[in-house]
């Protein structure tokens, strides 16, 4: 197995206390970057947090609660993270969820959330870290990751909302930030 080495890097990863979020704040810290996670849920957070100090005892680790749909939250976890790691290199956005429903029965609140969560889960940590990426693009190490699904390629009909926003995602991140 090729192992990459990511020491000097930092990486942060939006919902990183489970799943995917979780998986890619090990293959950074396997790889030797510091990485910083969030998430909204503390509980899940902490559990996330110990799992990883316990597997990754020397590792720079920073773990905060963030919801991203929080301009202040992202705000406050983008300076934590330049107080703690003076930079970053990479943003994996990744916070999300899938909302089960037809166009039937997807309410017009139930479109807003969906869009909303889609679409400011980028945006919001894309604008706190930019500034940071940016820095870091001098040295040819930056990178913004969006986490997606096939529903935007290939939509589900019992997932209508969630596809139809992870497809406007998909064209939003053809954008140079």
């Amino acid at each position: 197995m090729i192992q990459i080495d990511l020491n000097g890097q930092v990486a942060v990863v939006t919902g990183g206390s489970s799943g995917i979020g979780l998986a890619c704040a090990e293959l950074f810290l396997r790889a030797g970057a510091s990485v910083a996670i969030c998430g909204r849920d503390t509980e899940r957070l902490a559990q996330a947090e110990a799992a990883l100090s316990a597997k990754y005892p020397d590792a720079r680790l920073l773990a905060r609660r963030c919801d991203v749909l929080n301009t202040e939250d992202v705000s406050a976890f983008a300076e934590t993270v330049q107080v703690r790691f003076g930079r970053t290199d990479m943003l994996i956005n990744n916070a999300g969820q899938g909302r089960v429903s037809t166009f039937a029965d997807t309410s017009d609140e139930a479109w807003r959330e969906e869009l909303d969560l889609k679409y400011f889960s980028v945006i919001r940590p894309t604008r706190a870290f930019l500034p940071m990426l940016r820095d870091a693009a001098g040295t040819g190490n930056a990178a913004i990751v969006c986490v997606n699904s096939l529903l935007a390629l290939q939509p589900e009909p019992h997932m209508v909302a969630t596809s139809s926003a992870r497809a406007g995602v998909q064209n939003l991140i053809k954008f140079r930030f």
